[in-house]
């Protein structure tokens, strides 16, 4: 059976398709509600509550999520959240329709994304390891990251296809019938049996949780070096692209858009690569020379021209790519069957929980003065560092495998 190709075990099949619906419906989603909040609403300065209101409650209940995937059905979970979506989306579209669609009702919906989104991840990462034979488990985490980036590089250019020719309401409810197509999808999987599933109350299940990451070296140092660089590396890595648009020579925002699509053509690759060709031998090690070189990229970003900016977004999304599978199937490896929803909403928790403090450290010191190369160089290198004596320095990172 391990031999078998991916797409010959239906449970992942089901699993992979339905994150195709999600992840293209979602794009094309939110490419159709931030235009609508510009074209329509004449809103600018306001979309940065639209994201607010997505990202806060998304963080606030991903360790519910993560008890929720070690309780309960996981493809129900995933089911339930889909149809939840498909709601909200349906309801974008009567509002659309009736003119009665305004900022206020889209930070709500922003909000009830938010939340689901915190119900979806966890279950979803959670499931792979009961589907997919643990040998091809950084195979199967790859194919997911691909198809996520495939996401977000065809769900501009749909979304972008579909607002030519039809109104707003229209697009908001064929998004509608995509998150039906993925809880269609989702019921059909099915997991094998899970040992162990006491029902604890969430407070306690979420100490497991934190007692399962803290006595696991594996799992405390790939949490600590996700946190540590989501901190140094997402600020400086959000502000570059438009700041360098707006600075370089010849600055359009289809400078901004070849900046940003080189970023997600390297995360596809990546994502490929890693599918075709998953990472063996010491992966934990692997993981910290990645993030050791992404810290010197970043460095070096805003010395470059256009072109050269575009081939480091590029080997950046690259890197992301090749450290975050092998990264999943550590986590997935090393995490108790019973507990493994809990230890990827950790994880989560760990790097998105820190991604809004990252930009607000970095935007308070732009304000003040510093420039982006500043900025950029003393996070990145501080990362390089840092990365590089965990690869050298620790037996966890050097004997991991």
């Amino acid at each position: 059976m391990a031999n078998l190709p991916l797409y010959r075990y239906p449970p992942f099949l089901l699993l992979w398709l339905a994150s195709v619906a999600s992840g293209l419906g979602l794009a094309v989603a939110m490419l159709a509600e931030t235009w609508y909040a510009v074209q329509v609403l004449q809103l600018k300065a306001e979309l940065g509550y639209l994201m607010l209101a997505g990202s806060l409650p998304r963080i606030a209940l991903m360790a519910l999520g993560g008890v929720l995937a070690d309780r309960c059905p996981r493809a129900r979970i995933m089911a339930g959240s889909f149809a939840l979506r498909a709601l909200l989306l349906g309801l974008m579209a009567w509002a659309a329709a009736q003119q009665q669609l305004d900022l206020s009702l889209l930070i709500i919906l922003a909000a009830g994304f938010g939340m689901l989104d915190a119900l979806f991840w966890p279950a979803r990462d959670a499931m792979l390891p009961a589907i997919v034979p643990a040998a091809q488990l950084g195979q199967a985490n790859a194919w997911m990251l691909a198809t996520n980036q495939l996401g977000m590089l065809l769900g501009p250019v749909v979304g972008g296809l579909l607002l030519a020719g039809l109104s707003f309401a229209w697009v908001f409810g064929l998004t509608a019938l995509a998150m039906l197509l993925g809880a269609a999808l989702a019921l059909g999987i099915r997991e094998r049996p899970r040992q162990g599933n006491t029902r604890q109350a969430i407070w306690p299940a979420l100490q497991a949780g934190l007692a399962c990451v803290r006595d696991t070296p594996v799992l405390r140092l790939l949490l600590l070096i996700y946190a540590l660089a989501n901190l140094l590396f997402m600020g400086p890595l959000g502000f570059a692209p438009p700041l360098l648009a707006a600075s370089l020579p010849g600055a359009s925002a289809s400078l901004l858009a070849q900046l940003q699509s080189g970023f997600a053509a390297g995360m596809l690759a990546g994502g490929v690569l890693l599918a075709l060709r998953p990472p063996m031998g010491r992966r934990l090690q692997w993981i910290c020379w990645l993030i050791a070189l992404e810290g010197l990229l970043l460095a070096a970003l805003p010395q470059l021209n256009a072109g050269g900016a575009t081939l480091v977004q590029f080997a950046l999304g690259f890197c992301i790519a090749c450290n975050n599978v092998p990264m999943l199937s550590l986590l997935q490896q090393y995490s108790p069957p019973e507990r493994i929803g809990r230890v990827m909403s950790l994880n989560s928790m760990a790097s998105l929980g820190l991604t809004p403090l990252a930009y607000a450290l970095s935007s308070l010191l732009l304000g003040a003065g510093a420039s982006l190369g500043l900025l950029a160089a003393v996070c990145g290198l501080l990362l390089s560092l840092f990365c590089a004596l965990v690869a050298l320095l620790s037996p966890t990172a050097r004997h991991t495998r």
